[in-house]
Protein backbone atom coordinates (compact mmCIF):
# COMPACT_ATOMS: atom_id res chain seq x y z
CA UNK A 1 0.00 0.00 0.00
CA UNK A 2 1.03 3.62 0.11
CA UNK A 3 0.15 4.88 -3.37
CA UNK A 4 -1.49 8.10 -2.14
CA UNK A 5 1.38 10.50 -2.65
CA UNK A 6 2.05 13.85 -0.98
CA UNK A 7 1.10 15.46 -4.31
CA UNK A 8 -2.27 13.66 -4.21
CA UNK A 9 -2.82 14.73 -0.58
CA UNK A 10 -2.15 18.36 -1.56
CA UNK A 11 -4.51 17.96 -4.56
CA UNK A 12 -7.24 16.75 -2.17
CA UNK A 13 -7.00 19.95 -0.09
CA UNK A 14 -8.05 22.31 -2.87
CA UNK A 15 -11.43 23.95 -3.19
CA UNK A 16 -13.65 24.19 -6.24
CA UNK A 17 -15.50 27.22 -7.59
CA UNK A 18 -19.31 27.21 -7.65
CA UNK A 19 -21.01 26.82 -11.01
CA UNK A 20 -24.30 28.50 -11.97
CA UNK A 21 -26.64 27.08 -14.58
CA UNK A 22 -29.75 28.94 -15.80
CA UNK A 23 -32.41 26.31 -16.56
CA UNK A 24 -34.26 26.90 -19.81
CA UNK A 25 -37.58 25.30 -20.74
CA UNK A 26 -35.87 24.04 -23.90
CA UNK A 27 -33.28 22.18 -21.79
CA UNK A 28 -35.98 20.46 -19.74
CA UNK A 29 -37.94 19.47 -22.86
CA UNK A 30 -34.81 18.13 -24.62
CA UNK A 31 -33.84 16.07 -21.56
CA UNK A 32 -37.38 14.73 -21.13
CA UNK A 33 -37.50 13.70 -24.78
CA UNK A 34 -34.02 12.13 -24.59
CA UNK A 35 -35.04 9.86 -21.70
CA UNK A 36 -38.49 9.07 -23.14
CA UNK A 37 -40.40 11.01 -20.47
CA UNK A 38 -43.90 11.82 -21.75
CA UNK A 39 -45.55 13.33 -18.66
CA UNK A 40 -46.83 16.72 -19.88
CA UNK A 41 -45.61 18.52 -16.72
CA UNK A 42 -42.14 18.29 -18.29
CA UNK A 43 -43.25 19.61 -21.67
CA UNK A 44 -46.31 21.87 -21.38
CA UNK A 45 -46.55 24.93 -19.08
CA UNK A 46 -50.38 24.61 -18.85
CA UNK A 47 -50.10 20.99 -17.66
CA UNK A 48 -47.40 21.98 -15.17
CA UNK A 49 -49.56 24.84 -13.81
CA UNK A 50 -52.56 22.51 -13.53
CA UNK A 51 -50.40 20.14 -11.46
CA UNK A 52 -49.38 22.96 -9.09
CA UNK A 53 -45.97 23.88 -10.55
CA UNK A 54 -44.97 27.43 -11.50
CA UNK A 55 -43.59 26.29 -14.89
CA UNK A 56 -42.56 23.05 -16.55
CA UNK A 57 -40.63 20.89 -14.13
CA UNK A 58 -37.48 18.89 -14.84
CA UNK A 59 -37.45 15.11 -14.45
CA UNK A 60 -35.76 14.05 -11.19
CA UNK A 61 -32.23 13.31 -12.47
CA UNK A 62 -31.92 16.49 -14.57
CA UNK A 63 -29.24 17.90 -12.17
CA UNK A 64 -26.83 15.31 -13.56
CA UNK A 65 -27.01 17.18 -16.89
CA UNK A 66 -26.09 20.39 -15.05
CA UNK A 67 -23.06 18.67 -13.52
CA UNK A 68 -21.91 17.59 -16.97
CA UNK A 69 -22.20 21.19 -18.20
CA UNK A 70 -19.93 22.28 -15.36
CA UNK A 71 -17.06 20.18 -16.74
CA UNK A 72 -14.95 21.84 -19.40
CA UNK A 73 -15.00 19.85 -22.64
CA UNK A 74 -11.30 20.60 -23.09
CA UNK A 75 -10.56 19.10 -19.69
CA UNK A 76 -11.89 15.58 -20.12
CA UNK A 77 -10.02 12.33 -19.73
CA UNK A 78 -10.30 9.57 -22.35
CA UNK A 79 -13.11 7.94 -20.32
CA UNK A 80 -15.05 11.24 -20.13
CA UNK A 81 -14.12 12.08 -16.53
CA UNK A 82 -13.38 15.74 -15.82
CA UNK A 83 -9.57 16.05 -15.57
CA UNK A 84 -9.87 18.21 -12.47
CA UNK A 85 -11.49 15.27 -10.65
CA UNK A 86 -8.61 12.86 -11.37
CA UNK A 87 -6.00 12.84 -8.61
CA UNK A 88 -2.28 12.69 -9.41
CA UNK A 89 -1.77 9.02 -8.54
CA UNK A 90 0.59 6.36 -9.89
CA UNK A 91 -2.38 4.32 -11.18
CA UNK A 92 -3.34 3.14 -14.65
CA UNK A 93 -7.06 2.41 -14.39
CA UNK A 94 -10.25 3.89 -13.01
CA UNK A 95 -13.80 2.71 -12.58
CA UNK A 96 -17.04 4.07 -11.22
CA UNK A 97 -17.83 3.18 -7.65
CA UNK A 98 -20.91 4.07 -5.66
CA UNK A 99 -23.29 6.88 -6.60
CA UNK A 100 -25.87 8.09 -4.08
CA UNK A 101 -28.42 10.83 -4.74
CA UNK A 102 -30.83 12.66 -2.48
CA UNK A 103 -33.55 14.67 -4.21
CA UNK A 104 -35.07 17.87 -2.87
CA UNK A 105 -37.12 20.70 -4.38
CA UNK A 106 -38.20 20.32 -8.02
CA UNK A 107 -36.35 22.26 -10.72
CA UNK A 108 -38.51 24.57 -12.85
CA UNK A 109 -37.81 26.36 -16.11
CA UNK A 110 -36.37 29.75 -15.15
CA UNK A 111 -34.52 28.49 -12.07
CA UNK A 112 -30.84 29.24 -11.66
CA UNK A 113 -29.06 26.23 -10.16
CA UNK A 114 -25.79 26.61 -8.29
CA UNK A 115 -23.56 23.55 -8.03
CA UNK A 116 -21.01 23.30 -5.23
CA UNK A 117 -18.46 20.51 -5.39
CA UNK A 118 -16.24 19.19 -2.61
CA UNK A 119 -13.94 16.26 -2.14
CA UNK A 120 -15.41 14.28 0.75
CA UNK A 121 -12.69 11.68 1.18
CA UNK A 122 -9.78 9.92 -0.45
CA UNK A 123 -8.55 6.67 1.04
CA UNK A 124 -6.63 3.56 0.14
CA UNK A 125 -7.68 -0.06 0.43
CA UNK A 126 -6.02 -3.31 -0.57
CA UNK A 127 -7.93 -5.27 -3.26
CA UNK A 128 -7.34 -8.68 -4.81
CA UNK A 129 -5.28 -7.11 -7.61
CA UNK A 130 -3.41 -4.63 -5.42
CA UNK A 131 -3.91 -1.21 -3.92
CA UNK A 132 -7.07 0.75 -4.70
CA UNK A 133 -7.72 4.44 -4.07
CA UNK A 134 -11.30 5.60 -3.47
CA UNK A 135 -12.11 9.25 -4.21
CA UNK A 136 -15.55 10.54 -3.22
CA UNK A 137 -16.91 13.90 -4.42
CA UNK A 138 -20.14 15.54 -3.25
CA UNK A 139 -22.12 17.79 -5.58
CA UNK A 140 -24.77 19.98 -3.95
CA UNK A 141 -27.34 21.60 -6.24
CA UNK A 142 -29.36 24.60 -4.95
CA UNK A 143 -31.86 26.85 -6.66
CA UNK A 144 -32.01 30.65 -6.50
CA UNK A 145 -34.09 30.42 -3.28
CA UNK A 146 -31.22 28.40 -1.72
CA UNK A 147 -33.38 25.25 -1.67
CA UNK A 148 -31.52 21.98 -2.12
CA UNK A 149 -32.64 20.28 -5.32
CA UNK A 150 -30.19 17.39 -5.23
CA UNK A 151 -27.10 16.11 -3.46
CA UNK A 152 -25.01 13.57 -5.33
CA UNK A 153 -22.08 11.65 -3.90
CA UNK A 154 -19.94 9.91 -6.48
CA UNK A 155 -17.03 7.58 -5.75
CA UNK A 156 -14.39 6.77 -8.33
CA UNK A 157 -11.93 3.92 -7.77
CA UNK A 158 -8.35 4.06 -9.08
CA UNK A 159 -5.94 1.13 -9.37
Amino acid sequence: MGIITDEARAWAQRSYPSYEYPVLARDIRKYAQAIGETDPIHLDPAAAHAAGFRDIVAPPLFPYVIRLHAASLQGLEADGSPSEDVPPLPTTGAMAGETAMRLGAPIHAGDVITVDKELVEMYEKEGRSGALVFVKHRFTFRNQADEMVMVEEFTRIYR
